[in-house]
């Protein structure tokens, strides 16, 4: 009644009583060596939640990055620049997107200079 059984046939306190004694053997920088820690599920998937929206947030960041840089290229034209003719005619296969991606970029500009206006005249009206 007083003991939880794990998946083994070990007790919790056995596991716990087993890292009391590991306790020796740590070195004295290491504060947490030898503790047992019975977490439950909820916080094991919390940590996880958050690691995953970290990663979402960053590979969106380079997603932009990326679609940035290739509207950036179609802009200034990289593709006539490039002297490798190999290279050229495998990059010429990727013109499409890169105009799709400077059209985004465009867009993009474009509303958030309307938003960037429309914050400067509401706090021109307050002034």
């Amino acid at each position: 009644m007083y003991n939880v059984m794990l998946n083994n046939p070990e007790t919790s306190g056995a596991i716990a009583y087993k890292g009391y004694h590991l306790k020796q053997d740590c070195p004295p920088e290491n504060p947490n060596c030898g503790k047992v820690n019975f977490l439950g599920r909820d916080n094991y998937h919390k940590d996880k939640s958050e690691k995953a929206g970290k990663v979402l947030i960053g590979l969106a960041v380079i997603a932009a990055t990326v679609i940035g840089g290739i509207g950036y290229a179609h802009k200034i034209d990289v593709l006539s620049k490039i002297k490798n003719e190999k290279l050229k005619d495998a990059l010429t296969h990727f013109e499409p997107a890169a105009k799709t991606c400077h059209k985004w970029c465009s867009q993009i500009k474009k509303k958030g200079s309307e938003c960037l206006e429309k914050i400067k005249n509401i706090f021109k009206r307050k002034s």
